[in-house]
């Protein structure tokens, strides 16, 4: 990994208080919101993440996380996603910290069996960032990312649900040790809340 600064670091209370000021902007004209079992037009999900990274020649990772979600829906199935997640390497080396980084965009398809259950799959591609940190020294290194997986979620009320599970294949193309670009496997386990704005029947 090329060494650079890290001049930012996004931590997951910091994304929690971007979802609560989110939230206080659009919850004023989320006064049109349909019942219970219309369809919304806006879902804005906060999640816990735990990943079981599987790098090539390593016998597996474990990291833990947050990931925050934005969709918008075009019609009653089809929406459009935003996914952005942070997570840390766990069981490093003393003194190595190491945080991986994801924001990813693509379609997303709702099957909604009841009108309080939802269940949804998606496609979604974009970048990730791998930081590192070991002594004062700073390395980062910026690589290809997408996901692929489906989550169910079951609303109680007109504006709110939880996400029961999600689970998705994470897959990171970043260079490695020898610095050639290497492709790394993870899967990705969510669960947490959905807030849902702007009914569409």
């Amino acid at each position: 990994m090329s060494r650079i600064q890290i001049t930012l670091r996004l931590r997951p209370s910091l994304l929690s208080i971007l979802i609560a000021v989110m939230l206080l902007g659009i919850a004023g004209p989320a006064h049109s919101q349909g019942a219970s079992g219309a369809s919304p037009r806006i879902e804005l999900a906060g999640a816990y993440s735990f990943l079981r990274a599987n790098p090539a020649n390593s016998g597996g990772l474990n990291l833990n996380g947050a990931s925050e979600s934005l969709a918008y829906a075009f019609s009653g199935r089809f929406s459009a996603a935003a996914d952005v997640g942070e997570y840390r390497f766990s069981g490093l080396s003393a003194g190595l910290t190491s945080t991986m980084y994801t924001y990813l965009f693509g379609p997303r398809i709702a099957f909604r069996r009841r009108s309080h259950v939802n269940y949804f799959v998606q496609i979604l591609a974009g970048g990730g960032r791998l930081n590192a940190n070991s002594g004062g020294i700073s390395a980062g290194e910026n690589g290809f990312a997408m996901a692929a997986g489906g989550g169910l979620d079951v609303a109680f009320g007109g504006r709110f649900a939880v996400r029961v599970v999600q689970a998705d294949y994470l897959m990171t193309r970043y260079d490695s040790v020898a610095g050639s670009p290497a492709t790394q496997s993870h899967t990705r386990i969510s669960a947490g809340v959905v807030f849902r704005f702007g009914g569409r029947e």
